[in-house]
């Protein structure tokens, strides 16, 4: 069979234009990197508004975008000692300096703090057939045990880093077995990935958001682990604190963390300082929300409570290697049944601009919309 030389990918050249399928030569594989078969990825469901320029990205034009993505190795580096073409595998998007390890930005979606890198060697993400990645950003799934024996689909496993960020967030926090975590809002696709995660770590989880209908929904699918309580916020932030709290159930002491994923369009929303008030003395909290801007933060709460604010983007390899573990090995369940996320369209690459628009529309708990390439 003749090795293909092309491939199709989506080419965002300007903030002002739409995506354009555009035929390009397969990347070349080089020291240090892998190229592989796009299998599957997923639409953030803001993703339209970074390609428009409506939020700030830091991008590096002309860019494929992309996002984590479940893909095959086509062919890997002469460096590699354990990657094989043909292996089925995970392809993080989150790409750390070599030499500046701390400093990271995401293929085809952000800058980050290392611009250069988008500007070089790693500009272009998962929306297209191939796609070249450090090897450090390839791991290896084991196929027999997740498509054989657990039954999972690709669609599945794309769904996996809704759960992957916000256990870069809990793990940063050290939320361990018995802990009560406040997760608000819950009802977005990382907040939910927050809920999910937190009670496959042990912890009991106060989830919180405004949609009835979704933390209904969300507590029915959890509701054998007996660790999920729901608070439906009100907007009254000494109230909202007051449910939280009692929501915990620690005697009336409050949670033992919170992990926030406030969308850029609640930055004047209350929850922030309930979630901060329904916390115990040393509490903790992880930030990993998309507000840009300020927030109105209680000060004399922080410091009186001596509580510990963590910011948090993404996370580390280690997290993705220890995440991978609980998915294999069933600690974490994946797929409608394990999470409540339905995939509600799947789309080739020539239809891009649909799959924006769906993505847009579903962009709560429970729905994810794929791209298939």
């Amino acid at each position: 069979m003749a090795v293909p030389q092309t491939h199709r990918a989506l080419v965002l050249s300007s903030l002002s234009e739409p995506l354009k399928l555009t035929t390009l030569p397969i990347p070349t594989v080089v020291p240090g990197a892998a190229v592989v078969r796009i299998l599957g990825t997923y639409v953030l469901p803001y993703l339209s508004s970074v390609l428009d320029g409506t939020l700030p990205y830091t991008l590096s034009l002309p860019m494929i975008p992309g996002a984590n993505s479940i893909a095959r190795i086509h062919a890997v580096g002469p460096d590699a000692v354990t990657l094989k073409p043909g292996q089925l595998v995970l392809c993080d998007q989150t790409v750390r300096a070599r030499d500046a390890p701390e400093l990271s930005i995401l293929m085809g979606l952000h800058g980050g703090a290392a611009k250069g890198l988008m500007d070089g060697e790693w500009r272009d993400g998962s929306f297209a057939e191939y796609a070249r990645f450090p090897l450090e950003n390839v791991f290896a799934l084991d196929e027999e045990k997740l498509f054989g024996e657990l039954k999972y689909t690709v669609e599945d496993l794309v769904g996996l880093p809704a759960n992957l960020v916000p256990y870069g967030g809990l793990s940063e926090i050290g939320i361990e077995p018995g802990d009560t975590v406040i997760v608000a809002p819950a009802t977005g696709r990382f907040g939910g990935g927050a809920v999910t995660t937190a009670l496959a770590m042990g912890a009991t989880v106060v989830a919180c958001g405004r949609n009835e209908a979704t933390l209904k929904k969300m507590k029915a699918v959890f509701a054998s682990t007996g660790r999920i309580k729901t608070v439906i916020l009100t907007g009254d932030a000494e109230k909202d604190a007051q449910l939280m709290v009692a929501a915990s159930g620690n005697g009336g002491k409050g949670a033992d963390a919170y992990i926030d994923f406030s969308p850029a369009e609640a930055v004047a929303s209350t929850h922030i300082t309930a979630a901060l008030t329904a916390l115990k003395p040393f509490g903790k909290a992880a930030f990993m929300g998309g507000i840009w801007g300020k927030v109105t933060l209680e000060y004399n709460v922080i410091m009186m409570k001596s509580l510990r604010i963590q910011g948090r983007f993404m996370y580390d390899r280690c997290i993705v290697v220890q995440m991978i573990k609980m998915i294999e090995k069933g600690n974490l369940k994946l797929g409608e049944e394990g999470t409540g996320i339905k995939t509600v369209g799947k789309f080739g690459l020539d239809a891009i601009e649909e799959a924006l628009e769906l993505a847009k529309k579903e962009s709560g708990w429970g729905k994810q919309v794929v791209l298939m390439p």
